[in-house]
């Protein structure tokens, strides 16, 4: 199995002068991967969904529960290591560009310490997979669209060449015409390079145009997890529901 989550949990604490508030982000998760399959994590704000990618990625510890990459601990995994399997896409993709330094620094700077000889080439073929030409490698972040600064940080997520990307609502800050050129480009990098990619999205719509499986959450917690053909026709559950209809499915 490529991905194993097991009963996963993590609670938030808010201090305060009184005393202290704990949210529970996620209750007892878990779910599984296979190598080849394509998925969506859909919740409305405060499902979980976000720190879930997060703790996936790496990126946030958690309470209780196990992760586990190809039946090995996700704590196991040195940075480095893991950063060949995994690799995260932000819905800010200014915020996640280092607004100081050029798109060829911020690229290089993605290889880690180890960059290899041939790590030119390696931008430029991944520029181009993402519909990206070498002129722009010595412009910042500021001089770019939301939709161009999005693919430089996919274009900077497979540098070097993850198993899979946890995309968190890589749509919602972009225009309608960049939303359906990022989903584009996710749906070619599957194609052409066989990467696993995790969208973490409350819009459903957005989610079915490339994921053939869908996992809702709610407060902290899987109440489905099938394909998108059965979530389309369910009928019993009511935040399913309400969740279709107000995205006007």
């Amino acid at each position: 199995m490529f991905l194993e989550v097991e009963n996963l949990s993590k609670t938030y604490t808010d201090k305060k002068f009184f005393g202290e508030n704990k949210f529970n982000a996620l209750s007892g998760v878990g779910f599984s991967m296979k190598d080849g399959e394509s998925l969506s994590v859909i919740g409305g704000s405060g499902s979980g969904k976000t720190t879930l990618g997060r703790i996936i990625s790496k990126l946030l510890d958690f309470d209780s529960g196990n992760v586990k990459y190809f039946g090995k601990d996700i704590k196991s995994y040195n940075i480095d290591e893991f950063s060949c399997i995994v690799q995260m896409i932000f819905q800010n993709p200014y915020a996640s560009l280092n607004p100081k330094l050029k798109i060829r620094s911020s690229l290089l700077e993605a290889f880690g310490a180890k960059k290899p000889l041939n790590a030119d080439s390696i931008i430029e073929e991944t520029l181009k997979s993402v519909g990206l030409e070498n002129k722009i490698l010595d412009n910042f972040p500021h001089q770019f669209s939301g939709g161009q600064r999005q693919r430089i940080a996919v274009a900077r997520a497979l540098i070097k060449k993850p198993k899979l990307i946890v995309a968190d609502e890589p749509f919602a800050s972009l225009d309608v015409y960049s939303q359906n050129s990022i989903a584009e480009i996710f749906k070619d990098i599957r194609k052409n390079t066989g990467v696993l990619i995790i969208l973490i999205t409350h819009d459903i719509s957005a989610a079915v145009k490339f994921s053939d499986r869908m996992i809702i959450m709610n407060e902290g917690k899987i109440i489905k997890d099938d394909s998108s053909e059965n979530i389309f026709k369910e009928k019993e559950d009511a935040y399913i529901t309400d969740l279709l209809t107000s995205m006007e499915i």
